[in-house]
């Protein structure tokens, strides 16, 4: 074909088939940059890129994270600022590749053409959205489970603090005492101090037969004996609880003594004391002349007349004691105390035992004195040994009635002891005749 033959069309296309250009060096760095940088923003398997940077360095922070053992309540501080992280990496590596595609996009318009670009990085571009769109919803899962974390320790104070309430609301209930004295002489006098806790009823036994409801009684223990107390309280969570301490009662002595009535102390005569104290051990006398003895019964002579005050004092070996004391013991006024031996009580029925002092009706059993007593018990006994009277007040005699009725007539035994306000003492027994009127 010749070329006049040729329109212009196939003349420019046979002259351009053996034309070249060659990009210069400059343009050529410049697309292998682009390429190059395009390759590390993308994802791949077989070169190092951005991902693998970043999983370095998550690992990295892991590992440092494990190392430095940070306070649990910072973990979700840390994994928000991880996310944060992660998302503005994507987000300055999508401005760079959109950027970058730009860039490679025009350089290749003036050589390669728009239409040109390559497949497979159009097909790893999609790979790489993919994989942002998965990375996404990976954060937005840390997110919600950070934000689970956080409600569940949040129920778990929640928990605790009920638990703690109901702890709180636990009420100990405990019972307990204590004792001014947990022994001691005859009668002991003990004060009960109650130390129980969210008690709201009491109940003492001192097992002596008394007992009280009171939350700090006091109790007389008259009798010589091992008490145990016992104190029983209701709790305000409505059981019942008990304790008990054991109290301790010594016997106590009885200091009581007679002598004989001497009236004249100029001669020198000896004057014989009766010893009849009970219970005691341990015994002193003061014959208020400066002299003094340890004997039971024992016998003493005045140097002159006089005024004198003898004492006696006695003692156990648990150290209870008791003392008596007889002032003017030579030279005060005669006292004198004396019981009939037969009486006739009213027929008509009980009278009370009341009598007047001058009044000397035989109606009723009782003795005439001279003195002024202090003390006074009468006591009459059948002949069986049965008691049916006792009386502790001089005024008050027996009647002849027992359980409001007439005694049988008989012979009945009475025993009679007490002290006069000098100090001296008695203890006298005697029978008395009870004769009916018919």
């Amino acid at each position: 074909m010749s070329r006049n033959n040729l329109n212009i069309e196939d003349l420019f296309r046979t002259q351009m088939d053996s034309y070249k250009v060659d990009p210069s060096p400059g343009l050529w760095k410049k697309v292998q940059t682009q390429i190059l940088w395009k390759q590390f923003l993308s994802f791949s398997l077989q070169t190092f890129n951005v991902y693998y940077l970043a999983a370095a360095v998550a690992l990295a922070g892991i590992g440092g994270y494990l190392i430095l053992s940070p306070p649990e309540d910072k973990i979700a501080d840390q994994t928000f600022q991880s996310a944060q992280e992660l998302t503005n990496d994507n987000t300055s590596a999508s401005s760079i590749e959109k950027t970058g595609n730009e860039s490679i996009t025009g350089g290749k318009e003036s050589t390669l053409g728009k239409n040109e670009v390559p497949e497979d990085q159009i097909r790893v571009n999609r790979e790489s959205d993919a994989e942002d769109t998965e990375d996404g919803i990976i954060r937005e899962e840390g997110t919600a489970g950070g934000e689970s974390e956080e409600i569940g320790n949040q129920e778990n104070e929640s928990e605790s603090k009920e638990n703690n309430a109901k702890k709180s609301e636990i009420v100990v209930v405990k019972a307990g005492f204590s004792a001014s004295h947990l022994e001691g002489c005859s009668p002991l006098a003990v004060n009960f101090e109650n130390t129980s806790e969210n008690a709201i009823k009491y109940a003492w036994i001192f097992s002596d037969g008394g007992s009280s409801a009171e939350r700090d009684p006091s109790y007389v223990f008259d009798e010589p004996g091992m008490y145990p107390v016992l104190l029983k309280i209701k709790g305000s969570d409505g059981l019942e609880y008990s304790t008990q301490q054991t109290i301790q009662v010594f016997e106590s002595p009885k200091a009581l003594f007679e002598m004989d009535d001497v009236m004249d102390l100029s001669n020198n005569q000896p004057v014989y004391f009766y010893n009849y104290s009970r219970g005691a051990e341990y015994f002193k006398w003061d014959f208020g002349d400066n002299q003094q003895s340890i004997l039971t019964e024992p016998i003493h002579y005045y140097d002159q007349p006089g005024s004198y005050n003898v004492k006696l004092k006695v003692w156990t070996a648990n150290q209870c004691f008791d003392s008596l004391i007889i002032h003017n013991a030579f030279t005060g006024p005669e006292s004198k105390i004396s019981f009939p031996n037969a009486f006739t009580p009213n027929m008509s029925g009980p009278t009370g035992g009341y009598y007047e002092i001058n009044d000397f009706n035989n109606t009723i059993f009782h003795p005439v004195i001279s003195g002024e007593l202090i003390e006074y018990q009468l006591k009459i006994f059948n002949r069986h040994g049965l008691q049916i009277f006792e009386s502790n007040d001089i005024s008050y005699g027996w009647d002849g009635y027992y359980q409001e009725k007439l005694a049988a007539q008989a012979v009945y035994i009475w025993k009679a002891r007490g002290k006069f306000s000098n100090g001296k003492t008695f203890v006298k027994s005697g029978d008395i005749t009870l004769i009916r009127q018919y």
